[in-house]
This record gives C-alpha cells, structure tokens and sequence, in this order.
C-alpha cells in the first residue's frame, strides 16, 4: 500500500515537472530584421538567418531554378509585416537545422505568430517537424484548412496541379507526402503509408511535400 501511494505521489509529481522540463531549452529575444530573402525566412542585423518555424514558403530563384509560384507575393509580406519592427524570436531545444539556421516562431508587438499569419493568408503552408509546439502545430494546421476553404493565396493554383494523379503517397512518420513516381514514396513502410486520391486532401490532413517531387509550380 505504501508503495503504491509512493508512486501515485512520484507520477503526480513528474507530470508537473515535465512541461517546465519541456520548456527548459526555450529562449525569448528581440530582434529587428536586416532583409527578407523569401517567404520564410529572415536575415537579422548581424547577418544571422532566420527560418520561421511550422510552415514552409514558395522557393524563390536559385541555382538556376525559377521562382516558385506566388514567391514575390509570400516574400513581399513577409517584408511588410516586418520591416521597421521590433519583433519577438522564441527558440526550442533545438536551436539551429542542419545549415546553421536559427530555428524559431517570430511575433509581431501584437503578438500574433507570423507563422500562423502567413499560413491564414495562404502564403506559406504548414511544415511539420521536429521540436515544434504541439498547440501551435495544431493551429498551423487549422489555419491552412480554413485558407484551403476560403481559396486563400496561392491554393487555387496549387491545388489543380496534377489532376491526372489517382493516388499520392503519404509518410505518416515523416509526414510527408509524394508523387507515386518518387522513389522516396515507394520505401515507404506500409504501417507507415497512408494514400490520397488529391492534393486538396492531403493538404488539408496536414502532409507538406516532399522537396524531391513537390508539385508545386513555378510562377509563370
């Protein structure tokens, strides 16, 4: 009996404990933005780069690649809503991605998310990965439903691509998603796949696409 009122005292204790653990990696900042090279990301006064947590942006030109479609429009307010403002960086554990960018969610002086702003405006649409905040991932991910039902930004475009397609292959571990031609979405493990017969629909299950095989196009 004693035993057991033991561990019932150490797992109520542990489930206080853990979200402060949680947290315990997390910074806040101020910071104010040198330019805007795309849709999602920044460069800050001391050249340090920025990529906006939770969403993914059209590419713009590089590497002899076009930019993608609605790119101009994703950069162009980005730097609007940025520009001249002080804004708010927060960071998780993992502070950088693989390139040596900071990785974080950025807030306005009002203290929206520029990440969920963007998304709502059909701007940029939401990239699940690692070391993101559960309640903001989820509201990324309710932000693009609604732009997909109100024909926000770039969807309507976006979203007629490739109608020849029957089924798109989708990675429940990674959640990404693929043209059934890449060879990526082939490995996939069957407890692991998951198919969608359109774009619209894996868009709104909230699978962002492989870069390999993305079926976004480019701006014309």
């Amino acid at each position: 009996m004693r035993a057991r009122w033991l561990a019932c005292i150490f797992g109520l204790f542990f489930l206080i404990l853990l979200p402060g653990l949680a947290q315990a990696g997390a910074q806040s900042r101020e910071v104010r933005v040198s330019w805007v090279p795309d849709g999602d990301t920044l460069i800050l006064g001391d050249r340090e780069v920025v990529r906006l947590k939770g969403i993914d942006a059209p590419e713009t030109a590089s590497d002899g690649r076009p930019d993608q479609y609605f790119a101009l429009e994703a950069t162009q307010r980005l730097e609007e809503l940025v520009q001249g403002r002080t804004l708010t960086l927060k960071t998780g554990q993992v502070a950088q991605d693989r390139f040596g960018r900071t990785l974080g969610y950025v807030y306005l002086p009002s203290g929206e998310n520029i990440s969920l702003l963007l998304v709502r405006e059909g701007l940029a649409f939401y990239y699940p990965h690692a070391d993101q905040d559960e309640n903001i991932s989820r509201e990324l991910h309710r932000a693009q439903q609604r732009a997909i039902d109100a024909n926000a930004g770039f969807w309507p475009e976006v979203l007629r691509q490739y109608p020849e397609v029957e089924t798109w292959m989708a990675n429940k571990r990674s959640k990404r998603f693929h043209h059934p031609e890449c060879g990526y979405g082939r490995r996939i493990a069957q407890h692991n796949r998951e198919e969608f017969s359109t774009l619209r629909q894996v868009f709104y299950a909230g699978y962002a696409p492989c870069r390999r095989c993305t079926p976004w196009p480019d701006a014309e």
